[in-house]
């Protein structure tokens, strides 16, 4: 089997990469919510994403079956860290999400689904801790904990239209 390097993203998950015998470098981004982001690096900077896929966990699995399934999938359940039933996930605010634009008081993202945004991380700047007056703006990123099931209501309404 070939080396698969291993790194801890404080607070998003655990990410998987591995060296093609062409050259490429791709990995796997496993995040506390079970999210997994296919990504296939740069090849000039392995640092930059130059295409990225979001999968469900299900969908993760269901690829990793495709590809002949891994070893590595054996050893998640200790890579993800989880604090009890508590996750951390990292979600980009949907552009034409219904919470866009709105403070975190008029949202009542806590209210409404149980978790709670603790940073918002813009191209400006971040706000660890943010109040009730601070904009959830599109494209920036909210940092969402909770129960798990909380967290995937939260990522819905901050990532899709309302309908």
């Amino acid at each position: 089997m070939r080396k698969v390097t291993e790194s801890d993203l404080p607070g998003v998950g655990v990410r998987f990469d591995l060296q093609t015998n062409s050259g490429r470098a791709v990995g796997v981004v496993v995040h506390q919510s079970g999210r997994r982001d296919l990504v296939v690096y740069d090849d000039r900077d392995i640092d930059r994403a130059a295409e990225s896929v979001e999968l469900s966990e299900d969908e993760g699995h269901t690829l990793g079956e495709l590809l002949g399934g891994s070893p590595v999938l054996e050893h998640l359940d200790d890579a993800v860290h989880r604090l009890e039933d508590l996750v951390i996930s990292w979600v980009e605010i949907g552009a034409e999400s219904s919470l866009a634009g709105l403070t975190l008081a008029e949202a009542a993202l806590r209210t409404r689904t149980g978790a709670g945004i603790v940073a918002l991380v813009s191209d400006s700047g971040s706000i660890p801790i943010p109040g009730g007056t601070d904009r959830l703006d599109g494209g920036d990123t909210a940092v969402v904990v909770g129960v798990p099931s909380a967290v995937k209501a939260a990522t819905r309404l901050l990532t899709r239209p309302n309908n």
